[in-house]
């Protein structure tokens, strides 16, 4: 699948919802849940308020296609055991919402 496709399969899931979500992580961390909504667009990222625990953010994060397109990638490499959290990192801060939709969406 394309990050193209990915995101547009995370796009069309998330239309008209406000989902909550966990993180995914490859160690036995504990998942925070986060609540993700679309406009068509963007996706905005918010605290969960029916799940726990919550991501504890000050402030809606907004994630956008560009950055999608470079994180994407390292979501492919993650998911075959390759390490990617430095490089992954120096892009986004918020590459653990980008992975979890990609899990939860773009089935890849």
């Amino acid at each position: 699948m394309s990050a193209d496709q990915a995101w547009n399969a995370i796009i069309s899931q998330l239309e008209g919802k406000h989902i909550e979500l966990p993180t995914v992580h490859k160690t036995k961390r504990t998942p925070v849940w986060f609540t993700a909504n679309t406009d068509g667009n963007q996706i905005f990222i918010n605290q969960a308020v029916d799940n726990k625990p919550s991501s504890s953010l000050s402030m809606e994060r907004k994630l956008n296609y560009h950055t999608f397109q470079k994180v994407y990638p390292f979501y492919l490499k993650r998911e075959k055991g390759e390490p990617v959290s430095y490089q992954v990192t120096a892009i986004t801060v918020n590459q653990v919402y980008y992975f979890s939709l990609i899990k939860h969406f773009a089935r890849v």
